[in-house]
């Protein structure tokens, strides 16, 4: 007699853009045999909220708070999808209550001064985020909980596809990465926090320059496990953040979200600890919808990734009418004119990779996320110590005392025997 499957239980905090990719993109992770996945709880800040999104995608109940949801049901995966100022207490509450795959979005953690009513520069709010997210990834460590940190740029088939010619590499002594330059973009995040530091923790510089800034990271701890069993890190930044719209007249801004209180440019400048760089652009200047590029050279080829736009598929629509609500790329305005729609785009965009490997971690007790509590420290240091250098006018900022300062346990790190093959092989 065939025995009954598994079923993973799996809550979602948060009812917005995050949330509904998230939900979505759980009923379309591949096929696992004799397996089921149960989105078994949601919470939000307003219950009439959760209560809609309960209902329109299949979940069993709603939670007053999320504390309440993962003592409760104590799931396999917990989501924390909600507003970035709550994203270091959730953490801690899931890890506590005994969860065994916390994936966690972007950003790891905002400056806790916020919360507080403070103001303080940018050096100290580097200082006492990273002490803050100290505390955040100590707790996981100690319940022996999986960290997954949401960055679905690391996700991409093309940054797994660099990742297995990295290891075919490294056995001929090839496989360093010296140059990497990637963008996020799109005209102005829909998200009504965004505009507002305390809920949203900065602009484009964290919350566009991350995502391309993701995978940058990931490669070079790739390449420094493949050829000297242990991960390259970030020693040095250098940024600009800036508030262009805001300074325009009234109509340059028709097309865009105009920020009033965070950046809406930013440009970060990481030197790796082996000298190589990393640039990378966030940015709300994007009148045709959202870009999202990788270009990496190395010592035995370039390899361009142009995810969002790219000219895969070609749509040209005389008139937008016919299209009705069909949105053929993140944040495209119109459809009207040539297009390049990007079918799929939860599966584009790393999404699916992403929550599959949360579900592998969560099946197997031997894997651990790909994306981890490496990359959120990482993350974290440069960004923090990018508005640093920006109010220093762009200067170097280090920062070892973070990449050298906290020591990351095996599984904590990235696996690239374990990625992920998107290649076929001769």
């Amino acid at each position: 007699m065939a025995s009954s499957p598994r079923t993973l239980q799996v809550t979602l905090n948060g009812t917005g853009f995050a949330a509904e990719y998230t939900a979505r993109t759980y009923s379309l992770i591949p096929h696992k045999n004799g397996v089921a996945i149960e989105l078994a709880g949601v919470t939000s800040a307003r219950p009439e909220n959760a209560a809609r999104f309960a209902t329109r995608h299949g979940i069993r109940a709603t939670f007053a708070s999320h504390e309440e949801m993962v003592r409760t049901l104590r799931p396999d995966i917990d989501n924390i999808a909600c507003a970035n100022h709550a994203h270091g207490a959730y953490t801690v509450e899931a890890a506590r209550a005994g969860v065994k795959v916390i994936v966690l979005e972007k950003p790891p953690v905002i400056w806790p001064g916020y919360s507080e009513g403070r103001s303080a520069d940018a050096a100290t709010r580097k200082r006492e985020s990273m002490d803050y997210l100290a505390t955040v990834l100590d707790a996981v460590r100690t319940a022996g909980a999986k960290l997954l940190y949401a960055e679905d740029f690391v996700y991409f088939d093309g940054v797994k596809g660099i990742v297995e010619l990295l290891v075919e590499a490294c056995r001929t002594d090839k496989g360093k990465v010296l140059y990497q330059r990637g963008v996020c973009a799109h005209q102005g995040s829909h998200a009504p926090a965004y505009d507002t530091p305390a809920k949203s923790g900065g602009g484009a510089l964290f919350n566009k320059a991350c995502h391309p800034l993701g995978p940058c990271l990931l490669l070079k701890q790739i390449e420094g496990i493949l050829r000297q069993g242990r991960p390259i890190r970030p020693r040095h930044v250098s940024a600009l953040a800036l508030q262009v719209l805001r300074h325009q007249p009234a109509a340059a801004g028709e097309h865009f979200r105009v920020m009033q209180n965070v950046d809406d440019f930013g440009r970060v400048t990481v030197v790796f600890e082996d000298e190589t760089v990393a640039e990378v652009l966030g940015h709300d200047l994007s009148i045709s919808g959202i870009r999202n590029e990788l270009s990496v050279i190395t010592d035995f080829a370039q390899y361009d990734l142009r995810v969002n736009p790219n000219n895969e598929n070609e749509l040209f629509l005389p008139a937008a009418a016919p299209a009705a609500n069909l949105l053929f790329r993140e944040k495209l305005p119109t459809p009207l004119g040539t297009s390049f729609p990007r079918p799929n785009q939860f599966h584009a965009h790393g999404y699916v990779n992403e929550m599959n490997d949360a579900v592998d971690c969560a099946l197997d007790d031997r894997r651990h996320p790909q994306s981890g509590a490496l990359m959120a420290w990482d993350t974290m240091a440069v960004l923090m110590a990018a508005y640093e250098s920006s109010e220093r006018g762009g200067a170097m900022v280090d920062i070892s005392e973070y990449t050298a300062g906290r020591r990351f346990e095996p599984r904590e790190l990235p696996d690239p025997h374990t990625f992920g093959r998107v290649f076929q092989r001769t």
